[in-house]
């Protein structure tokens, strides 16, 4: 049972990093940002699926995965606000404006 459901959440998360990666390629998007953006599709089915194992130390670690996935994206859309922020309102020397 247990590798059926490693099977479907690799499977959704393959087809999701495909689904993600034909629409960035659409744009200029520099490949940190891509990584980025990436990073919380792998993380939190690999927490997710330790989550389902039954062994208590794997589910611990699962939860820390899930859970770090959740904190990344709320980071780094927090981080996004304030910086554009930062560059609406013309704080030059917080953040580079332009090249």
């Amino acid at each position: 049972m247990l590798v059926e459901y490693a099977a479907i959440e690799i499977a959704v998360m393959a087809v999701s990093v495909v689904m993600l990666s034909g629409f960035l390629n659409n744009f200029a998007v520099p490949r940190n940002v891509y990584a980025m953006m990436l990073l919380p599709l792998i993380i939190f089915p690999a927490g997710f699926f330790l989550r389902l194992t039954g062994m208590e130390e794997l589910i611990d670690v699962g939860f820390f995965l899930t859970e770090f996935s959740f904190l990344f994206v709320y980071v780094i859309f927090a981080a996004s606000l304030v910086l554009g922020q930062l560059r609406y309102w013309g704080k030059k020397r917080f953040i580079k404006v332009g090249k």
